[in-house]
């Protein structure tokens, strides 16, 4: 099926979104193609849900996170007294371009998932600070766990 710009138009949110999911979970180029006509017209096209275990959004950011390039990231901003997530926000948000926000609660999910990887390496959650160049607003601080021996990225 085409979608031109009016039949767009005449779609409910919903359909939208169920459309641009589809196109996430189906990459290609007919996806790309609709997904251009999406951003063209200008239209919202992402339901303000947030997202879950199974959702492409949440395993891209998942994937992003736990690279060994980016836990080394993580443990060094840790070691300045900077949030894990703060290296990191901005290659979520080049990622995932509009998918990443708070309206769907994508950063909060990042800062989870961050806090995961971090509890994994034996560190334990600090209080928050704000972020610097980034997407999500605020984020943990980490320190090591006493008695935890020397992470490995």
């Amino acid at each position: 099926m085409i979608y031109t710009i009016v039949k767009l138009q005449s779609m409910t949110l919903e359909q939208r979104d169920t459309l641009y999911r589809n196109c996430l979970k189906r990459p290609g180029a007919k996806a790309d193609e609709i997904l251009a006509q999406l951003e063209a017209a200008g239209l919202p096209y992402i339901k303000a849900t947030p997202i879950s275990a199974g959702d492409p959004i949440y395993r891209k950011i998942e994937l992003i996170i736990n690279t060994v390039e980016n836990t080394k990231l993580m443990l060094d901003a840790t070691a300045r007294g900077r949030p894990a997530l703060e290296p990191i926000d901005p290659q979520i948000a080049n990622a995932l371009g509009a998918d990443y926000g708070s309206h769907n609660e994508s950063t909060v999910t990042a800062g989870y998932l961050v806090g995961q990887r971090m509890y994994a390496l034996g560190y334990e959650k600090r209080p928050a600070k704000a972020l610097s160049g980034c997407i999500a607003k605020t984020a943990a601080t980490f320190r090591r766990t006493k008695g935890s021996s020397t992470p490995k990225a």
